[in-house]
């Protein structure tokens, strides 16, 4: 390692950190210290040098001053990327003292290896670069919609890849979807609880939505009947595996008898499947069991990266065309570039890769959030990002949320997750994937508990 030959001279007038920090800058100025390599740890520096960890610290915060190297956090001090482009932007740091549960995004994994080889892959051929950075058919390529039903068949979904459309996400794909089928004043049927982003979206159409009752398994069969009924919608939305966000599971018996009452009053099902890829083992998804009566929703924002912003929908022959047209309208096609990374991790199997990183890192965060809570009204699935934790009577939720909050703790309230008029649920999601560490999960379910635990009556009564 170059930064051995460092000395230090105790008699010299210069201070001692400045001697150090000196002779790091001369050896990045020359060369000798490269971009991107890795400084020693303050500790064996520091011991080698026979000075203070302090001193190092001093040392190395005076070099990075100058701009010669940047501390990333968790990874140590590192000389600065003199390639980096000007235009990348600055990382945000989360605020060590507050425990952030409210996004359900993956852990934060490094996937930087990941990319960057799925990029080389794709820029050793430059007429394919040049392709991609054409205008395209809405519907896109072929070979990429043939690549993604391929993976999807071999986790069990069945996809007809003629039918298949790229979105940029989710969220997306369900915009898609309302916004061509729907008009001001339709009903859209729901679960009793349901993802917010569709509450969101049923405003901004004028839909109105209604609440299907839920047992532990999802949406009910007796109470969609009585909807169905009473309402005439147009559709229903669900989320029949890891539910958003009481992380139900539909059992294969309530999955064919959801799709068969659907299908007796012409009800098509939106079908989203976005955290259906998460588990090792899941039920057939609905749209194998009626692929003309499904339009399937699903994105690799949870099991590869949300910054790819790639989703996708397979739609029934008759509602695919519109769709299309619907998409054109929104922003002409999807980017291709995009879906050809996307596409490469799926071939090299770092896709796979990823998912097998990311269910271990869940396995272990969910085992020290039930360690913690486990003795409290919570639900949770192995391989779901979030929990479901219904609060002890003694709690009124707006109350209990705040009170989180001034503990540095950060939950998404039951109400966000209540369609207009529905019951609200006395209950928090806690999305376990979006603390940094598990360190800082482990500060927060530490935190919950004890408020949990405590009697909040005395300290809201007059």
């Amino acid at each position: 390692m170059t930064i051995e030959n460092i000395t230090v001279l105790k008699q010299d007038p210069v201070p001692i950190y400045k001697q150090i920090a000196d002779q790091i800058s001369e050896k990045i100025e020359s060369g000798r210290l490269e971009s991107n390599e890795k400084l020693p740890t303050h500790r064996w520096l520091a011991d080698k040098l026979s000075v203070t960890v302090g001193t190092i610290t001093r040392a190395y915060a005076e070099v990075e001053r100058r701009g010669l190297v940047e501390a990333r956090v968790g990874a140590g001090t590192y000389v600065t990327d003199n390639n980096k482009p000007t235009w990348l932007f600055e990382e945000i740091a989360d605020d060590a003292s507050e425990c952030n549960f409210s996004y359900n995004i993956p852990p934060r994994l490094d996937r930087s290896d990941m990319l960057k080889q799925a990029m080389q892959r794709i820029s050793q051929s430059p007429q394919h670069l040049n392709q991609l950075m054409l205008y395209q058919p809405p519907a896109g390529f072929d070979s990429h919609r043939t690549i993604v039903s391929q993976w999807l068949k071999e986790k069990g979904v069945h996809l007809d890849v003629n039918r298949l459309l790229f979105s940029s996400g989710a969220q997306h794909a369900i915009q898609m979807v309302l916004d061509t089928f729907t008009r001001p004043g339709d009903t859209v049927l729901v679960e009793q609880y349901t993802y917010p982003g569709v509450i969101s979206l049923a405003r901004q159409n004028q839909l109105t939505l209604k609440g299907v009752e839920m047992d532990d398994e999802g949406i009910t069969p007796e109470s969609l009947e009585v909807c169905c009924n009473r309402y005439s919608p147009r559709f229903l939305y669900l989320t029949p595996t890891l539910q958003n966000p009481t992380t139900a599971i539909m059992s294969p018996q309530r999955r064919q008898a959801i799709v068969t009452i659907c299908q007796a009053h012409n009800v098509y099902i939106i079908e989203d499947d976005i955290n259906g890829l998460l588990l090792d083992s899941a039920p057939e998804p609905l749209v194998n069991l009626a692929p003309d009566h499904v339009i399937y929703i699903g994105a690799f924002s949870k099991c590869l990266a949300p910054g790819l912003r790639v989703g996708y929908l397979c739609a029934p022959e008759k509602l695919y065309p519109p769709l299309v047209v619907t998409l054109q309208n929104h922003s002409w096609m999807i980017s291709p570039l995009l879906i050809a990374l996307t596409c490469e991790m799926l071939i090299s199997g770092d896709a796979e890769r990823n998912i097998v990183m990311i269910r271990n890192e869940m396995r272990q965060r969910m085992a020290a959030t039930t360690q913690v809570l486990g003795a409290f009204n919570l639900r949770y699935e192995q391989g779901g990002f979030h929990v479901w934790l219904t609060l002890p009577e003694q709690w009124r939720l707006s109350e209990f949320v705040q009170k989180a909050a001034e503990s540095g703790v950060i939950v998404k309230s039951g109400e966000l997750f209540a369609p207009p008029g529905g019951t609200v649920a006395p209950a928090i999601r806690l999305s376990l994937s979006s603390p940094q560490t598990i360190e800082q999960l482990n500060v927060g379910v530490e935190k919950l508990k004890t408020l949990l635990l405590s009697n909040p009556i005395s300290e809201f009564t007059l």
